[in-house]
Parts: structure tokens; C-alpha cells; sequence
């Protein structure tokens, strides 16, 4: 009985670092606006697939993803450089960081998405 009660909080965790879905808010480069981003997200075990850019036209694919306890990375690879998330799954909210090294300099910008509704 012991080992079930364990085996069904785990997973419960899993489930509940889930990535899967569409995810819509903003990001932030240092000392700049706010700009539009789109997460399209697939979670399978740790595993992570999916697209990424300002809205559902223009997105790209993600390469490297991976969440492991609530902590979810990938790369999105542009023209000139490679774009290098670290974000922070609770709940229905992702937030983070998003680097880059861009014409000899490091560039940051902060991210905050919230998964929308499915329909």
C-alpha cells in the first residue's frame, strides 16, 4: 500500500510539470519593450518538442527541450545566433529567461507566458 501512496504522489508530480499547450504573453529584451511571444509545446516525459516566435504565423522550431522539475530549457536557432530559454513552469504560468550571444555581445530578455485555455 506503501508503495502505491508513493507511486501516485510521483506521478501526480509529473503531471503536474506538464508543458503541453499553447502559450501566449510577452517578452522582454533588457532596456526595451515588451514584444508579443507564442509557445506551441509538447511535453512528452522530459522530452520537449514544439515551436516558437511572436505569434502563431511565425513561429520556429525548438531543438535541446527538456523539463525536468518544473524547470523547462530549449533553443530556438535564428539566422545569426541561437536563442537559449530557461523558464519556470507553476501552473498555467512559464516565466524566465531568454539569452543570446548577438554580434560579440550577451543579450537577455525576460519571458512571461500563461497557458491558454484549451478549447
Amino acid at each position: 500500500m506503501r508503495k502505491l501512496l508513493i507511486l501516485l504522489v510521483a506521478a501526480t508530480g509529473l503531471l503536474a510539470s506538464d508543458a503541453t499547450g499553447t502559450w501566449t504573453g510577452t517578452f522582454t529584451p533588457d532596456g526595451e519593450d515588451a514584444r508579443p511571444a507564442h509557445l506551441v509545446l509538447k511535453q512528452e516525459g522530459t522530452v520537449l518538442t514544439g515551436t516558437a516566435g511572436p505569434n502563431s504565423e511565425d513561429q520556429r522550431e525548438i531543438a535541446k527541450g527538456k523539463v525536468e522539475g518544473g524547470v523547462v530549457t530549449f533553443e530556438v536557432a535564428l539566422k545569426d545566433t541561437t536563442m537559449k530559454f530557461v523558464l519556470h513552469l507553476e501552473g498555467d504560468e512559464l516565466t524566465g529567461e531568454i539569452s543570446r550571444e548577438y554580434e560579440g555581445q550577451h543579450q537577455t530578455a525576460k519571458v512571461a507566458v500563461r497557458r491558454n485555455p484549451q478549447k
